[in-house]
């Protein structure tokens, strides 16, 4: 017996706006194989609902029910001081920067020629026209999930801009390198970018990648992020989403470790409606070391998931996750975390954690820890937890004289503080705690 799927509105209309805007999208003749491949992919598929083991707390498929016109990439009016208050604390350390507005690089407001001596920047929209032969080989093909997802195909399919960015064997970012993706307007709109980063052996980059609305009109942003790690390469990778209420936000990071490399990321979420942030990530070489944390403040009705696969694929490799959730009013939390030791990964460290604080009757948070080991000689571990403000911590402060409602940021800000360690650069650490601040202050 045939059975065959009806198609939501949305999904007709994704289909519907690729054969409109298939021969604008930029690329060479290998690039536009690789959309319409991506593009049947999805049509095969569709947008993921609950009944995807994956997508079980964040029914994509019912929510997503219109698809956006596409932006256009024009950016009239948009300006560096407008887009500085809404980075808020982010513009307080000194960066290198590529902007993106509405999807299209804005070189008028970019500065990356500092970045460092080795490390080479082109916007991906330009550089698709005549590919180097480095980008040709990474783009799409850094630890792709094994099993088609709908956002990625998506991405591959509509993707307009982003930026390429190759760090050459032994080279060192001067400072950290600042991609900012801004939407302006009032009309809604969907922005589909993809970054493309590559770490030569022995090199190190700090990326910080934020992500804006100027407006108040809802956008639909998908944006992927690959990451090739070389040999004994160091980077750290931070996201920072603050879109405003009535955007969805679809992010993914696919990474891929050398020998003795060490990745750490951490991801701020407190904007959008909907967002899903998803980390795919493989140990490729020995030795190497992953720490990866998360902090999403979530009220009103917004809706935060979070879901991660790491990848123990070689032996001798550490992975710690730790990812904590501030979660108020009627809003939701998500977090499945997924760590897999194949067999041949043995002497695996690799433990996770995710707690969450509730701060009324109605808040909820979703956690889905998983553990598949099929080696022998491993130390793993995971852990969840959620809970209320501490009744006796809060007590002890308000002894002390501290007013309740400050008694009760100092207490939410230690807890997603924890997270936030992780960063060991000094001012890009106090630049995140103030976004949680402005959250914490913010009465709307």
């Amino acid at each position: 017996m045939n059975v065959h799927v009806m198609k939501t509105e949305a999904e007709e209309t994704l289909g519907a706006q690729f054969e409109k805007l298939a021969a604008r999208l930029p690329g060479t003749d290998w690039l536009a194989e690789e959309r319409v491949k991506a593009i049947s992919e999805f049509a095969t598929t569709g947008l993921p609902n609950r009944r995807v083991e994956e997508w079980k707390y964040t029914d994509l498929r019912n929510r997503f029910t219109r698809a956006f016109e596409p932006s256009d990439g024009r950016h009239v009016g948009a300006s560096w001081q407008a887009i500085e208050v809404a980075l808020g604390g982010l513009v307080s350390f000194e960066s290198a920067r590529v902007v993106f507005v509405d999807g299209a690089f804005a070189p008028e407001l970019s500065n990356s020629d500092d970045v460092g001596d080795g490390i080479e920047i082109v916007a991906l929209g330009e550089a698709l026209g005549a590919p180097p032969d480095w980008l040709k080989q990474t783009l799409g093909k850094v630890n792709v999930p094994s099993k088609a997802d709908a956002t990625v195909t998506l991405n591959t399919a509509f993707m307009t801009d982003g930026v390429a960015v190759r760090v050459g064997d032994g080279a060192r970012g001067s400072k950290p390198l600042l991609i900012v993706n801004v939407a302006t307007g009032e009309a809604e709109r969907s922005i589909t970018t993809r970054n493309v980063v590559v770490l030569g052996d022995r090199s190190q980059l700090t990326v910080v990648e934020a992500h804006l609305t100027l407006d108040s009109a809802a956008t639909q942003s998908n944006t992927v992020t690959e990451l090739l790690v070389g040999d004994d390469a160091n980077i750290t990778h931070i996201k920072m989403q603050g879109e405003n209420l009535a955007s969805q936000h679809l992010g993914t990071w696919m990474i891929r470790l050398g020998a003795h490399a060490t990745y750490r990321a951490l991801q701020v979420t407190t904007g959008g409606a909907l967002t899903r942030n998803q980390l795919y990530l493989k140990f490729a070489g020995e030795g190497a070391t992953a720490h990866i944390n998360g902090a999403f403040l979530q009220r009103h009705k917004q809706h935060c998931d979070t879901t991660m696969l790491v990848d123990h694929a070689v032996p001798g490799c550490t992975s710690r996750e730790l990812f904590k959730a501030v979660i108020d009013d009627e809003a939701r939390g998500v977090f499945q975390g997924k760590i897999v030791v194949q067999p041949q990964a043995q002497k695996t460290d690799g433990k996770q954690m995710s707690q969450a604080l509730l701060l009324s009757q109605t808040a909820e948070f979703d956690a889905k820890p998983e553990l598949e080991i099929f080696a022998d000689d491993v130390v793993c571990g995971h852990g969840a937890t959620s809970g209320q403000i501490d009744e006796d911590m809060l007590f002890y402060l308000r002894a002390r004289g501290v007013p309740e409602e400050l008694a009760k940021s100092l207490l939410i800000q230690a807890f997603v503080g924890e997270a936030l360690d992780i960063v060991e650069d000094e001012g890009i650490r106090e630049a995140l705690t103030k976004v949680t601040e402005h959250w914490l202050a913010r009465t709307d």
